[in-house]
């Protein structure tokens, strides 16, 4: 009985020490929540030209296809208060917000920057825009990998998708803002 306890006593001390190893392993690296991450697919040059050279007159092969999450499903239902999704070093953190709107077809989502707890940056990453009466709507994706930030924005019609404005940002370590890394 009394190895039973001491057996006990050392898996506790244990499982607090290795929760605490965990933590402090978790404070000195880039913590990034996986389901608010983006698209990876539009940090590719090349898939970005290849949109709009397979997206052409309902061509059923078209590179969008290859996106297989519904990115105006995961937002529309999102409330709008702020939810961590990347803690980086330094001292930054980066969070999603909704944007409040009157348009029932419009959605809009920030990352928004902090340095320090202190909100220092914010851009649109997520927006979809869709007209019922024109038969066309626009997205603009993204996609966050450590201090890197890309966004492209669709344009569909009922007969073809094209790609525009990829962008690239950099998230400036010292100061938590975004800056242009390429247009």
């Amino acid at each position: 009985m009394k190895q039973l306890i001491y057996l006990i006593i050392i898996c506790f001390i244990m499982f607090v020490n290795v929760n605490k190893a965990i933590a402090d392993t978790i404070k000195n690296e880039i913590i990034i929540t996986n389901s608010f991450t983006g698209e990876k697919l539009i940090s590719s040059k090349q898939f970005v030209q290849s949109v709009n050279r397979t997206c052409k007159n309902g061509n059923e092969q078209c590179t969008i296809s290859k996106i297989q999450k519904s990115y105006y499903q995961q937002f529309r239902d999102l409330n709008n208060d702020e939810i961590t999704i990347s803690k980086l070093k330094s001292n930054i953190e980066l969070k999603l917000k909704k944007e409040e709107t009157q348009n029932e077809f419009l959605i809009t989502i920030k990352l928004i920057s902090y340095k320090n707890n202190k909100k220092v940056d914010s851009i649109i990453c997520y927006e979809y825009y869709s007209d019922p009466n024109d038969s066309l709507a626009e997205e603009k994706l993204y996609y966050l990998e450590d201090y890197n930030l890309w966004t492209l924005d669709f344009t569909y019609d009922l007969r073809t998708k094209t790609a525009e404005d990829w962008v690239k940002y950099k998230i400036n370590p010292k100061t938590g803002k975004f800056e242009l890394a390429n247009k």
